[in-house]
């Protein structure tokens, strides 16, 4: 048995606690028999399961069994060091034994219902953690952040969101209650609620951070960018070592194209946590919208040498290296990218756009394909796609992907534009003119992207004489 040394009375423990640690250890190792307090045994096991020598610990739990065979107190310490060990069975085994000395129990039913939960048996997990809310006491907001993750793992959000505000009653502090409340709303795509919730929050608890930052996270993604930035800044003025809120503030400028003040954010952001890979790839994507790409590249590679695997930070490299024109440099970081992450139709498009660059077209062409089977509502590489198949003289593959882009779009306008300057760069001036129309009936004020995809149409009358025609007085 490995003694503990010195510096474990610097982890918090009280000198006590670790002089009676000392006498059992004494006790191993002189393989003798000494009599403990039964709390103190518990206090024992708990320093060594906190420290995570859970062997020792295990040697402290079988110990209380056989001084204490009628406790139910060490079965249950035992179930805790099997589902430690994911030994799920033993555990359940651990804890009926338990139960017969104990049946009121909270630890019990708490253990239980958490062993259940782990092995996929949300009912007999709830039955369970209902009977411990009965039992809890003092400890009832242990029991209701146990409900609610149950039913986040069982995609019950509503009813997860509900015992997580039980908690919040209890704790208005509680940061793992609000950042848990704010995925759920994320989850239901109930951005709306979520802010309004966070609002009410904030309303009762004005000074916490948390809150204000997942007010501010809300905000952003409904795209509410000035008012996520205001709530950022009473995030920060709260609490302005809150790295995460620096990071997603910079994200916020980024959306609004102020790539300066974004930089500052993911500055502040870096200084808080100065190894984080994310942040350092944060850095080098403000650097790659500025065009300073040389730089950007520097800060990529030092997200990488942070983190390996940040698949990130290769998408940004291949965006840099094909924006230097360096596609075979460009094309195996985005294939590195795709390799970490190959959920990713952005990087699947991006690489697809660099192998087209190459000439390589049938990789180009898988690439696109990989992308749309990910998302087939990802229009931009349609498009893409319809363009390169009339690049090669494959019409009927470029008219039959269009013919689906109008099924699964029928209500997008940028669609119809982009759609309607691949048409007219390939010679097709009718349908052109017959999907230009069908995008200014759908969305006029866009049309002036429409010239940013074809530009030469500037010069065509019937085309220009149409957008003229449509335009409001």
């Amino acid at each position: 048995m490995e003694m503990f040394n010195d510096d474990d009375f610097t982890n918090g423990f009280d000198p006590e606690i670790l002089l009676s640690v000392e006498r059992f250890e004494e006790m191993v190792k002189k393989r003798e028999h000494y009599y403990f307090e039964s709390d103190e045994l518990e206090e024992i096991f708990e320093f060594y399961y906190q420290q995570g020598q859970l062997d020792q610990a295990a040697q402290v739990a079988d110990f209380g069994v056989l001084q204490n065979p009628y406790s139910a107190a060490f079965f249950i310490k035992q179930a805790q060091l099997d589902l430690s060990r994911g030994q799920f069975d033993v555990a359940l085994e651990h804890l009926n034994q338990a139960e017969i000395f104990e049946p009121t129990s909270f630890e019990l039913y708490l253990l239980r219902g958490n062993i259940y939960d782990l092995t996929g048996n949300p009912k007999e997990a709830v039955k369970n953690l209902k009977i411990a809310e009965g039992f809890a006491e003092d400890q009832v907001d242990v029991v209701y952040n146990a409900l609610a993750g149950v039913f986040i793992n069982w995609k019950k959000f509503n009813s997860a969101i509900y015992y997580l505000q039980l908690v919040l009653n209890l704790n208005p502090e509680a940061e793992e209650a609000l950042y848990d409340i704010s995925y759920c709303y994320f989850q239901l795509e109930d951005l709306e609620g979520g802010a309004v919730f966070f609002q009410q929050h904030i309303d009762k608890n004005p000074f916490s951070d948390i809150a204000w930052y997942n007010l501010a996270i809300c905000y952003n993604k409904l795209e509410l960018f000035e008012k996520a930035l205001e709530a950022f800044d009473y995030a920060l003025l709260i609490n302005d070592k809150n790295s995460l809120a620096w990071f997603n503030k910079a994200n916020t400028w980024i959306n609004l194209e102020q790539y300066n003040e974004a930089l500052d954010c993911m500055y502040k952001s870096m200084d808080l946590e100065p190894g984080n890979a994310v942040v350092l790839c944060g850095i080098g994507v403000c650097l790659e919208k500025m065009e300073r790409v040389e730089d950007a590249i520097s800060w990529y590679n030092r997200a990488l040498e942070a983190d390996p695997l940040l698949s990130d930070g290769w998408y940004g490299l291949g965006v840099c290296f094909e924006l230097l024109g360096n596609y075979p440099d460009s094309i195996s970081n985005l294939q590195k990218a795709v390799e970490l992450s190959p959920e990713s139709e952005e990087y699947w498009f991006s690489l697809a756009e660099a192998r087209e660059r190459a000439e390589q077209f049938q990789e180009a062409i898988d690439a696109y394909q990989q992308a749309l089977s990910l998302d087939m509502t990802y229009f931009e590489a349609r498009v893409q796609l319809m363009n390169l198949y009339f690049r090669l003289g494959n019409t009927d593959a470029a008219f039959l992907l269009f013919s689906e882009g109008q099924l699964l779009h029928p209500e997008e306008a940028d669609f119809y534009y982009r759609s309607a300057a691949v048409f007219l760069r390939h010679k097709y001036e009718q349908e052109a003119l017959v999907h230009l129309q069908e995008a200014l009936i759908l969305d006029f004020d866009l049309y002036v992207d429409f010239f940013i995809y074809a530009p030469d149409a500037l010069e065509n009358e019937k085309i220009v004489g149409m957008i003229d025609q449509y335009r409001k007085p």
